[in-house]
């Protein structure tokens, strides 16, 4: 066997692997004529699925090249001759006839370390991966107790990193939501972006409770989001379990809906409250800075949203609950009455 750094030169020595084996810290050799009959397959070695492993028409055409004199890189094994990476090759060289094949051997190396490989040499030099391939890997690796790193598995895959992040919170999020004993019917229903979203839940009770509540009213992501940034700035588990309950009770014709059979109602304000949040930033010299042939449009408009909100203002002050939260913050009553010193003067 040619060991590792060894000056002999082979066709089938590649340095693209070479280099990504140095990279990972692999001890390995090269061997250029190892006997197919002793390469073994094993389940854990790799991560393409069985049927794209060696595809019929890919085979067919490495053949043809292989009689034509085309050289390809050698194939990757374990020191236990178990195939890492290469099996078009290995079928195609069957497919000639061939009893040997060049191979670099790795050893000592892991399962999970040799998948990971796997992935990098398939989409570096072979039939790239399918998404669900990738993602299988990523998420035995998560429920193996690893710590994906992120940017480097985005960097192997193609994959974007923000979507390998909500694979990987999605998986946490089943195991807790299965460590909890949460009824499955209840899990399935949620978008995996909820469950992402959910997985950000510090408090094993909270997670528990706010994941119920979460599919019996399919609360949007968006909401979820919010929700779990308020629990986790909760002072106290028993604080962060009362907002959770104060949720559950607002949502409540949700919640009938849901266990009705039908969807919960879209509330005719959804989204107002984003418009609102962004116009409260602005000062009144802000909202009067306008280009001069836009100031009838936008006045029109001003008077418009402050009768709307004049009228809104006062059946809210009959019809809701006002009493401010714990947690009100004095700059949203700012932002309030920067929106009436604009409309005010408008008559």
């Amino acid at each position: 066997m040619a060991p590792k750094n060894s000056r002999t030169s082979h066709p089938a020595m590649s340095q693209q692997i070479e280099a990504k084996l140095d990279e990972r810290k692999i001890d390995w050799g090269f061997e250029p004529n190892v006997k197919i009959k002793d390469i073994r397959e094993a389940e854990g070695m790799q991560v393409r699925q069985i049927a794209h492993r060696a595809p019929r028409e890919q085979v067919a055409r490495y053949s043809t090249a292989m009689k034509h004199g085309a050289q390809f890189p050698a194939i990757v094994l374990n020191d236990r001759m178990e195939k890492i990476d290469g099996n078009t090759r290995l079928e195609a060289t069957v497919k000639n006839g061939g009893d040997t094949v060049s191979a670099y051997i790795c050893h000592g190396i892991t399962a999970l370390e040799a998948r990971s490989l796997s992935v990098e040499l398939n989409q570096a030099n072979g039939l790239a991966m399918t998404e669900d391939e990738i993602r299988k890997f990523i998420i035995d690796a998560v429920q193996e107790g690893e710590q994906p790193e992120i940017k480097s598995l985005a960097r192997m895959t193609g994959v974007k990193d923000t979507k390998i992040s909500r694979w990987i919170a999605e998986t946490r999020f089943q195991a807790r939501a299965q460590e909890a004993g949460i009824d499955k019917r209840l899990i399935e229903v949620l978008p995996e972006s909820t469950r992402a979203a959910l997985d950000v839940t510090r408090l094993k009770p909270v997670f528990e409770n706010l994941t119920i509540l979460a599919a019996e009213s399919r609360m949007p992501a968006a909401d979820v989001k919010k929700i779990v940034g308020q629990v986790n700035g909760a002072t106290s588990q028993d604080e962060a379990l009362d907002i959770v309950a104060s949720e559950r009770n607002a949502r409540s014709e949700e919640l009938k809906a849901v266990a009705s059979g039908f969807k919960p109602r879209s509330r005719r304000s959804a989204g107002s409250a984003q418009h609102i949040g962004a116009l409260v930033k602005f000062e009144v010299d802000d909202l009067l800075d306008v280009e001069p042939d836009k100031q009838f449009e936008t006045f029109a408009r001003l008077r418009t949203v402050r009768d709307r909100l004049d009228a809104v203002v006062q059946r809210a002050e009959n019809e809701w609950d006002l009493t401010p939260p714990a947690t009100a913050d004095d700059a949203d009553f700012a932002g309030a009455h920067a929106i009436a010193a604009v409309a005010a003067p408008v008559a």
